[in-house]
Parts: C-alpha cells; structure tokens; sequence
C-alpha cells in the first residue's frame, strides 16, 4: 500500500478536526461549563473535517481529468497534459505519481518525469 502526502494530510486533518470537536464539546459540557469557548471550538474543528474531505475529492477530480485526457492522447508527455488540462506541472506530476503506483496509468521512457511519456495501462 503506497501513503500519499496528499492522503496523510487528509488523515491528519481528520484527526485534529475531530480531536478538537470532542474536546471542545466536552469543555463545553463538562469543563469551564462555558458553552461560549466550546461550542465555537468544535465548530471549527468539524470546519476542518469537512475541509479535509473536500481536499480529497479535488484530487480524485484532478486524477479523473488526467485518465480522462489519457484515454484520447496516449503517449503523452507531463508539459503537454498540463497545458491541455490547464493544471499544473506539479499538480499533473503528483496526480501521475498517485496514478502510476496504482497502475492506473504506465510511463514509458526517460528518467526524468519532464522526460517520460505516459498512457493509461492495459
């Protein structure tokens, strides 16, 4: 199993969002019994869940633009994905990097990414 940064990021603010709801809630219920700290609180801790989650299906989307653009142009190289899907280089290299390691899409020469052609794999 390969762990993204992408998906440690998405872990981890699950885990702080969470974390801070339950112990907002709780100093709102239990603690201080000032609701007006708590409640704020774990508001934005659930803020941040949600963005979490958001981030995520941005990237499913961008990895769908990417095997979408592949699909009608195998053989193509990183800069000529990018100027057609209006993303970036980094973003596209990333979204290569994910699809790759799940064998989604295959990579075809050259070492350095800028150099490799890729397609989606059989």
């Amino acid at each position: 199993m390969t762990i993204y940064s992408d998906d440690l990021v998405r872990a981890s603010g699950h885990i702080v969002g969470l974390g801070a709801s339950v112990l907002a809630a709780y100093d709102a219920v239990a603690g201080s019994g000032s609701a007006s700290l708590g409640l704020p609180l774990a508001c934005c801790g659930m803020t941040l869940v949600y963005t979490a989650g958001s981030f995520q299906d941005r990237l499913r989307r961008r990895d769908t633009r990417v095997v979408a653009y592949l699909s009608n142009n195998p053989d193509t190289a990183l800069a000529e994905i990018s100027a057609a899907t209006g993303l970036s280089e980094g973003c596209i290299a990333s979204s290569l990097q994910r699809l790759v390691a799940d064998g989604t899409v295959a990579s075809e020469a050259g070492p350095p990414p800028a150099a490799r052609s890729y397609r989606l794999a059989l």
